[in-house]
């Protein structure tokens, strides 16, 4: 007895310096510390960030209700929720490996044996009786599988949780995303329709001038040039808004006509001029759902190698059952038909062929995978908030400059316009002035959308605006 223990013992210590080992290689992904600080971090402060609900600093009421909406509502996020179900009920089912197994059984036998089985025929043998009882199976986890086994269905049940996150995290994006540039399609069709009602008073300029032999019919036809291409934009225009309803309606989980009236709207455009707390690099790691994820499936990968570890490692077991048997029912409860039985069970591979061997490099080579795979998380995590940082920062910039560009061609579309109707002036002066505006109030209106999707990746990057499912 006194040698099993030790011998129990020795095994124990080896598989806790293997788990020693194991936690070791898992934690190899911090060797390569984050930057201490962001290299674009104008606009920026470096306060922590919170996991507030960072579409509220947009002011738009619209995109509240629709992201609460789709929160609600949307098919990928409700099927993620679903995952961590399954993963719960899977850390459950391991978890449940500590406890023994208890069985009800219970049988009538009605039995007869022929008697011409033997030369010499006898009669037939009839044995008839009743039994019932409880079995009881109980692993021990003397070598810590269950255990591992356990920390494997925790993990990947906070690793489902994380990608949980992350999809929320997604879905709100995608859905401001969609939603700036559905505001962003419909100021540029006001200012289609502005510069139309615009260009109709030039164009009856035109024909006044014709018409009292000031200007040429060139003018004229100058004039309708510029209207009615203005006027083709108007369409093209409209089935873009129409599909930005159509992808919001799928994000939302709803058919088109559903949300249509209410979008059809024109609004103006977010307030995309803010101050974003962006903190320390290395707060990405408590902010952002992918790389915990990263993390929870090394420490699965782990549990997993430990797995391997332990197959190496006998198996203890107690075995047992307790019931009562009789021939007559109605001494089925009698003390002298009580029946019982207890199985310790000890079992050990000690060869089969090279399987677990090779189970156990695979699981090793897997967890390492997943170091990789975080590395490279780390790294795209990084990576995407310099570039929405960057983006952002210049965006707010080039909106200074087109700001003044728009004035400045709304200056030249005036004096142009005064000097052709005092005949000091060709038509093409007012022509070429008439497009420059429209492109420049476009691109003004193009940027302010864009500023506002850098500032949207922005706060996706850094991993804000997810809130835990439990």
């Amino acid at each position: 007895m006194m040698l099993v223990k030790k011998f129990s013992t020795l095994f124990y210590v080896c598989v806790m310096l293997s788990v020693v080992s194991i936690t070791a290689d898992a934690r190899d992904y911090l060797s390569s510390p984050m930057p201490n600080a962001w290299s674009a971090d104008s606009l920026m402060t470096s306060v922590s960030p919170t996991d507030d609900m960072w579409w509220l600093s947009f002011g738009d009421t619209c995109l509240t209700s629709l992201i609460d909406e789709a929160v609600a509502n949307n098919h990928n996020l409700l099927a993620a929720a679903q995952r961590v179900k399954v993963a719960k009920s899977m850390y459950n089912s391991a978890l449940a490996g500590y406890s023994p197994v208890i069985g009800v059984n219970g049988s009538w036998v009605n039995n007869q044996t022929s008697g011409n089985m033997t030369p010499a025929s006898t009669d037939p043998s009839l044995v008839r009786y009743m039994e019932a009882g409880l079995s009881v199976s109980w692993e021990i986890d003397l070598f810590g599988k269950i255990y591992f086994r356990a920390k494997e269905g925790k993990e990947q049940y906070n690793a489902t949780k994380e990608e949980y996150n992350g999809v929320m995290i997604s879905l709100c994006s995608q859905l401001a995303a969609q939603y700036i540039t559905l505001r962003t399609y419909q100021s540029q069709m006001r200012v289609a329709e502005s510069h139309i009602l615009s260009q109709q008073a030039v164009l009856r300029i035109t024909e006044t001038r014709f018409e009292t032999g000031l200007a040429s019919a060139l003018d004229v036809a100058q004039a309708k040039t510029v209207y009615y291409n203005t006027r083709a934009s108007i369409p093209q225009l409209q089935a873009a808004i129409d599909n930005q309803i159509n992808i919001i309606a799928v994000l939302l989980g709803v058919y088109p006509n559903e949300v249509y009236a209410r979008l059809a709207v024109p609004a103006d455009q977010v307030d995309f001029l803010q101050v974003v707390s962006v903190g320390i690099p290395y707060d990405l790691l408590r902010r952002r759902p992918d790389l915990r994820q990263a993390e929870y499936n090394i420490a699965a990968q782990a549990a997993a190698v430990g797995i391997a570890v332990t197959d190496f490692l006998p198996s203890v077991s107690l075995n047992g059952s307790v019931g009562y048997a009789s021939h007559d029912p109605a001494k089925f409860f009698d003390k002298g038909s009580l029946a019982f039985n207890i199985t310790p069970t000890f079992r050990w591979t000690i060869f089969n062929g090279t399987e677990r061997i090779q189970a156990h490099n695979a699981a090793k080579a897997q967890m390492q995978a997943t170091v990789e795979v975080y590395n490279n998380t780390v790294l795209t995590a990084v990576q995407e908030v310099e570039s929405a940082m960057s983006s952002y920062k210049n965006r707010v910039k080039q909106l200074v400059f087109l700001r003044e560009l728009v004035n400045e061609g709304q200056t030249t579309l005036d004096l142009s316009l005064d000097l052709y109707k005092n005949g000091l002036i060709d038509f093409q002066t007012v022509l070429d002035a008439q497009r420059q505006m429209l492109t420049y109030q476009n691109s003004l209106e193009s940027t302010r959308g864009s500023a506002a999707l850098a500032l949207v990746n922005l706060y996706q990057a850094l991993g804000g605006g997810w809130s835990d499912v439990k």
